[in-house]
């Protein structure tokens, strides 16, 4: 147990005695549920009332932004009150397993709650340095390149854009240059090479039709935002060398030597990736207009998607709601498709991980999860038990997270269907076990943003010409130096 979660946990420890003897008191609810999503509180209230009308139980909802969410839960949690059930996110419950407040599976009296925790997907379990399961994900969420089906299947002039999905998912890292090229000099020139996937030939159609006729670039890029390739390209690399967040934050600072290859080759992705990018009125390349907000920012390359300006866009299901705004048909003709990384055997150190998995799959993602609350009393912890598995199981209570959160059920099978395309596509790849961990999670504070993503920006999207191996390799090197120096605040 690190130091800093000894001193936490003697200080929440310090007041659980008393907590653990107030079951008794009487209450005027059965769950006191501690929430760590703002964008729910409203639902929730709806999901109380509706529970307590199918139960007669009483549930407590309590709500707080995220950025206060973990100071509130600390003096609440000490409280004659205490949440029963409480949000936590991956590193957090490295907090309330250190001062004994998180329930682990293995303590679930109800065997259907118990069974729901043990079906959850091994990249996705809650953790305590490495061992236990300690919540049910509220969600999940993933990012891979997003498409325009429709726009792929007038270029290839083919019906069958699931034959390409899964042609495209087995494709090498030099079959998807080859199509990336192909698309572009469609674009420039109505007409491009035929190129494969798989080994399976496509023909890319001669001339534009009223649908290709506004594509300007093949790609939607948003340069001026640090955090699309800074946190989540920044994943890539990651995820060839640790295989969880667990792994992250329990491996030595060696370990991060062996992110400099895999750091290289993304970045030469990234360069191969600006050459081809959607501009308003026309391609547009690396330099100094690359970062600008006003044309590179997030809503501008959605709107590039959106307008049917380019073809893909590296992005995550979350965009679904604004290319709706912009255009109904194009949202309901979007899929999602793995980004395709360089790496070989030799770069992919993570166990359980090959570059073929990682060429097949999406990261995969909780942002937060429910938590049992270990402190509590038998009784209530029953309560807490009952309630969990209604939200996450029951009719009512999936209707509620599907329609009213509007989120992807972690325990979603091939029966549900979502409004969103891109959710559809996430549950597809759970089922296929086309999933990447997204380890990010545990990098160093700031390090997507304040190294990798920082040099990226300043260093190498505003140079127009070809990046130098010399400079890729020291742009990696400083990226390993920040994060061994970060490890240091662990």
């Amino acid at each position: 147990m690190r130091a800093k979660y000894i001193g936490i946990a003697a200080a929440i420890g310090l007041t659980a005695i008393t907590v653990s003897g107030c079951g008794e008191r009487e209450k005027d609810y059965d769950v006191y549920f501690f929430n760590g999503k703002s964008e729910i509180a409203e639902s929730l209230e709806s999901v109380a009332d509706e529970y307590e009308a199918e139960t007669g139980k009483k549930v407590k909802v309590f709500t707080v932004g995220t950025s206060e969410s973990s100071e509130t839960l600390r003096s609440e949690i000490k409280s004659k009150d205490y949440p029963t059930v409480f949000a936590s996110n991956a590193i957090g419950i490295e907090e309330w397993k250190s001062a004994g407040f998180a329930m682990d599976a293995s303590e679930v009296q109800n065997p259907q709650l118990k069974a729901l925790y043990e079906s959850i997907p091994d990249s996705m379990k809650l953790e305590f340095e490495g061992k236990g399961n300690y919540g049910i994900p509220y969600n999940i969420e993933g990012y891979g390149l997003i498409a325009n089906k429709k726009m792929l299947a007038e270029i290839l002039e083919t019906d069958d854009i699931d034959q390409f999905k899964q042609d495209y998912k087995a494709a090498s890292y030099t079959e998807f240059q080859n199509m990336i090229e192909s698309l572009d000099s469609y674009i420039k020139n109505g007409s491009g090479k035929d190129f494969t996937l798989n080994g399976q030939t496509y023909h890319i159609r001669s001339g534009k039709t009223a649908y290709t006729g506004s594509l300007t670039g093949v790609l939607a890029i948003a340069g001026a935002e640090k955090w699309t390739y800074g946190n989540h390209y920044g994943n890539f690399p990651i995820s060839a060398v640790y295989s969880t967040i667990y792994d992250v934050r329990e491996s030595g600072p060696e370990k991060a030597d062996s992110l400099k290859e895999p750091i290289v080759k993304s970045l030469k992705e990234l360069e191969f990736a600006t050459n081809y990018a959607a501009g308003a009125d026309g391609p547009i390349g690396r330099g100094a207009q690359f970062i600008n907000s006003t044309a590179t920012g997030y809503d501008q390359a959605i709107q590039m998607l959106a307008e049917k300006k380019a073809i893909f866009m590296k992005n995550g299901n979350w965009i679904y709601s604004n290319v709706q705004k912009i255009s109904e048909e194009t949202a309901k003709n979007l899929i999602m498709l793995p980004v395709k990384v360089s790496f070989d055997e030799n770069d992919v150190t993570a166990d359980g991980m090959t570059p073929e998995k990682m060429n097949r799959s999406i990261p995969e993602f909780v942002s937060q999860y429910y938590v049992i609350n270990a402190k509590a009393t038998a009784e209530e912890r029953k309560d807490a038990e009952d309630f969990v598995y209604w939200l996450n199981t029951s009719e009512k209570g999936l209707d509620f997270i599907i329609n009213d959160f509007a989120f992807v059920p972690f325990n979603a099978d091939e029966n549900t269907q979502l409004d969103n395309p891109l959710s559809n596509d996430l549950i597809e790849y759970k089922l296929a076990d086309g999933l990447l961990a997204n380890p990010f999670d545990a990098a160093p504070a700031s390090w997507g943003l304040e190294s990798y993503g920082k040099y990226v920006m300043e260093e190498l999207f505003v140079q127009k010409e070809n990046w130098s191996d010399k400079q890729l390799n020291e742009i990696a090197e400083k990226c390993i130096k920040d994060w061994k120096s970060g490890m240091e605040e662990w």
